[in-house]
């Protein structure tokens, strides 16, 4: 069951993902919950506050949903591929987790260390377990981005087809689709 603090991280996760930390006010965070603006500043204090606590609640999620492929992980191309799938799963499942991040990489919350933090333990354990599994030359650290970039790009916007139509996350045959791409190219570099 979710307390009142998991419902207003919720609500600034949603905003903070579609409107930018910058764009976002507390008033109209405090608005969404339906929470007079006094009460959420008593329950979650102030902006920055708040924001740091969204990414730790979203990036703690994300632990615990990465957390069994890690525990797993063998050094081979299907150890990657899990570490992988859950993280595309995780990310399909957070929509606001991807959203947040893509508008800090545009410069939001330049204020505010995220990458310290939320990002650099999860790059360096991922660098840490998939290096044995690389072939020798593959420079790990862009591979790494290649696949967190390709999963934020198609859970924000899907993949536009040669019908010239959007095919969504909505559509399990998409997601089918692109979990094989993602493991043809980690297939290519381990």
């Amino acid at each position: 069951m979710n307390t009142r603090r998991d419902q207003v991280y919720e609500t600034a996760a949603r905003l903070f993902s579609d409107l930018g930390y910058d764009a976002v006010d507390l008033k109209l965070i405090a608005d969404a919950a339906g929470l007079p603006s006094s009460e959420l500043v008593d329950l979650v204090g102030d902006k920055p506050t708040l924001y740091l606590d969204v990414f730790t609640w979203l990036h703690q999620l994300q632990q615990r949903a990465l957390s069994p492929a890690l525990q797993d992980f063998t050094p081979d191309t299907a150890g990657v591929q899990r570490i992988c799938d859950a993280f595309l799963d995780f990310c399909l499942s957070h929509p606001t987790f991807v959203g947040m991040w893509m508008h800090r990489w545009q410069g939001d919350a330049a204020d505010l260390d995220i990458e310290t933090p939320f990002a650099k333990p999860v790059l360096s354990v991922m660098y840490q377990l998939m290096s044995p599994a690389v072939q020798p030359g593959v420079d790990l650290e862009v591979a790494i981005w290649d696949i967190i970039w390709s999963v934020h790009g198609f859970v924000q916007l899907g993949i536009i087809g040669q019908d010239g139509q959007l095919h969504g996350t909505d559509d399990p045959a998409t997601v089918a689709r692109f979990r094989a791409y993602l493991h043809d190219l980690i297939a290519r570099f381990t």
